[in-house]
């Protein structure tokens, strides 16, 4: 499950050079071009003699543990560090794109965005029948629990009679609402989620709406009326598009609140300047950037220096001995450090821009 790959830990490890290999494999078919890969980007490494020698023996790390673990399904993720004699592989549940990247730390980037994209949540299916709570974490259902209802369908039987019937409905229509809550906030107990959708027939959904108390109802951020006898194919794909869309808007919030804070000189910085100097001072509260966001800086191997503009000597040390970094990825590991949040979002063309990147701070 990648939701349980602990990035802080890996956002820990560094050195003074590009000491560390990521490597992520799509499929196990992009085993067949992996190893000429490997050799182009050695050749490419082969004027610093001490990198070379060290992305080597990553090389022959990596490809030692695919001969005695062989990679047969789904997506996988692999750091290798010889001298810290370190390396760890992550099946991956989800598709990643190839890529073999050489630096200072674990490349973690690809990670944190589907960490952000697949956050673990709870949803609750229901009709006036039955109802499902199931937990999607790293995009797969986990850990069913299932309640009865049995709320009887309108009819017409006029007069006092109608009333008193409608009456029981209500009831138990109430009744089978909380019994859904208290396995709900059971299962909100035993589970790591912090976000629930509600799907299914329009009463019950109302219904649970209406009973939920304040702290999962804080956790509510969507619902939809479906029919779900279309089958579980129709229901899983609502409930992923409810998601996303709620992801999207989720983002959309974000941006907006930064800018507003931003414009009245409070607690918003926008552009990559200010983002890095406010995550230094371990000040951010959330960072937002749009997906695609290229955004190059550079590392000194002398100081391990990190700064935006490409200069022939490092501006605190002088050293002549820097190397190109991709600086999302050095801003996720400096949010992790402090336990803040980084937002991946799509294409939000005011933050792009404003430099593709931006955050919303503590104080």
């Amino acid at each position: 499950m990648f939701n349980q790959i602990d990035l802080r830990k890996l956002a820990e490890m560094s050195s003074p050079d590009r000491a560390f290999l990521s490597i992520y494999l799509s499929e196990p078919d992009s085993l067949a071009k992996l190893e000429q890969k490997l050799t182009t980007v050695g050749n490419i490494l082969k004027s610093n003699k001490d990198e070379y020698e060290q992305f080597r023996e990553n090389a022959n790390m990596v490809m030692d543990y695919l001969e005695k673990d062989p990679f047969e399904s789904g997506s996988l993720v692999i750091f290798s560090c010889w001298l810290l004699n370190y390396l760890q592989a992550y099946p991956i549940e989800v598709k990643v794109k190839d890529l073999i990247r050489v630096d200072s730390s674990p490349y973690i980037k690809p990670i944190a965005e589907l960490q952000d994209e697949y956050e673990n949540f709870a949803v609750v299916v229901a009709d006036n029948n039955r109802a499902r709570i199931f937990l999607v974490a790293s995009s797969v259902v986990q850990d069913e629990e299932q309640v009865k209802g049995n709320v009887k369908n309108h009819v017409k039987v006029g007069g006092w009679s109608q009333q008193r019937y409608e009456r029981r409905r209500d009831k138990e229509l109430h009744l089978y609402a909380k019994e859904i809550i208290e396995t709900l906030a059971e299962f909100d107990k035993e589970k790591e989620f912090n976000k629930i959708i509600l799907v299914g027939g329009q009463e019950i959904i109302q219904a649970i709406e209406n009973a939920l108390p304040s702290h999962l109802k804080e956790q509510l951020v969507g619902d939809r009326v479906i029919d779900l006898n279309r089958g579980d194919n129709y229901v899983n794909q609502e409930i992923f598009e409810l998601f996303f869309e709620e992801e999207d808007k989720e983002g959309v919030r974000l941006w907006q609140t930064i800018k507003n804070q931003y414009m009245r000189g409070e607690l918003g910085v926008v552009g990559i300047n200010d983002v890095l100097k406010a995550a230094r001072e371990g000040r951010i509260e959330r960072g937002i950037v749009n997906r695609n966001a290229e955004i190059k800086g550079f590392r000194c191997r002398e100081c391990e220096g990190l700064f935006i503009r490409k200069t022939d000597v490092c501006p605190k040390c002088g050293s002549s001995d820097i190397f190109e970094v991709d600086m999302v990825n050095e801003i996720v590991e400096l949010l992790l450090e402090t336990s803040a949040d980084m937002e991946f979002v799509d294409g939000i063309e005011e933050l792009k821009e404003a430099g593709d990147i931006a955050a919303l701070l503590r104080y």
